[in-house]
């Protein structure tokens, strides 16, 4: 309450801006912008962050502390700086609180761009980190991967999971790319070769995987995902292996009809399901409480999910919950 009074007061102090008082402010506001660059993408990426995590920390920490605000009025009380100072901060630290809020919005789109703008002026080619099928290979490990899985999240971890206990032979296909390298090790480990790149560029995915690919999978909702949208993946996945067919995620039915309309050849939805999971259980039960009413058997309401119970059960769920950490 009593900061809130503070910050009005000091709204109170400031005099009627003149025209040049506001340039000075664009001025230091583009300088403080460019000083982040090299404060905080510098620092974060020479600690191994990668240049996307850097660059989306630079872009939401553009603005400028409120502190500075307050360390200005003492000094200005003090009389160590002259009310022209303070209305020039005060100036640049609404010009960046009021970008700010657009900047971090578009963040991940932002870092597209420039990344884009780099290869082209740089003239570099994407860059993979990890196992490029189709031109390294080497020993044993010539298993045809033609299943690529974009993205890697919960929904992914658990069909890994499944593939270990049930289809074990399917490891030997699937191939991952993803924006966390930290993911690749655990990967590794059960057979499954990985990439470290920017799923929403085409660059990136042409140098992932070289061989033919059969079908490509997108099991992360737009809800979930950053910079890019399933859409965004189907046109790209359609474009770098036209004959693939591609597996997308949709969060409602709108965005389901839409994806198909995009020649999406599946729509994920995890709403419906659950929902036809949960129409099975409950078929299952209705009948099993129908036969038991009939023989006169009195019937717990558990009794009829343990078949399922047990089932599941018998899934590595550990699997999963590593692959994730």
């Amino acid at each position: 309450f009593f900061i809130t009074l503070f910050f009005v007061g000091l709204g109170m102090q400031i005099p009627t801006p003149s025209l040049g008082a506001i340039m000075k402010a664009v001025l230091v506001a583009i300088f403080a912008m460019a000083a982040r660059w090299i404060g905080i993408f510098s620092v974060v990426w020479m600690l191994g962050g990668g240049s996307r995590l850097a660059a989306v920390s630079t872009i939401n920490l553009s603005q400028i502390s409120e502190f500075a605000l307050v360390i200005c009025s003492l000094g200005m009380s003090y009389g160590h700086i002259d009310e022209e100072t303070l209305t020039i901060l005060i100036w640049t630290f609404s010009i960046l609180a009021v970008a700010s809020s657009y900047l971090i919005g578009s963040n991940y789109a932002i870092y597209g761009m420039l990344s884009n703008i780099r290869r082209r002026i740089v003239g570099t080619k994407a860059q993979v980190i990890g196992d490029r099928l189709g031109m390294d290979d080497e020993g044993d490990d010539h298993v045809d991967r033609n299943i690529v899985i974009l993205g890697f999240h919960k929904i992914a971890a658990m069909l890994i999971a499944h593939f270990e206990h049930h289809n074990p032979h399917l490891l030997a296909k699937l191939h991952v790319i993803d924006f966390h390298e930290s993911i690749m090790p655990e990967l590794r480990k059960r057979g499954v070769t990985c990439a470290y790149g920017d799923i929403s560029s085409p660059d990136v995915l042409e140098h992932a995987h070289h061989g033919e690919v059969r079908l490509v999978i997108s099991s992360i909702s737009d809800s979930q995902l950053r910079g890019v949208t399933n859409l965004r993946l189907l046109q790209i996945s359609k474009q770098v292996w036209p004959q693939a067919d591609v597996i997308v995620s949709a969060d409602t039915p709108k965005q389901a009809h839409l994806l198909y309309d995009h020649g999406a050849d599946y729509v994920l939805r995890t709403a419906k399901l659950c929902a036809e999971r949960l129409h099975e259980l409950i078929a299952d039960h209705s009948v099993h409480a129908t036969h038991h009413h009939h023989i006169g058997e009195e019937v717990r309401l558990n009794n009829a999910f343990i078949a399922h119970k047990e089932k599941e059960r018998e899934q590595d769920y550990h699997t999963a919950t590593n692959l994730l950490v």
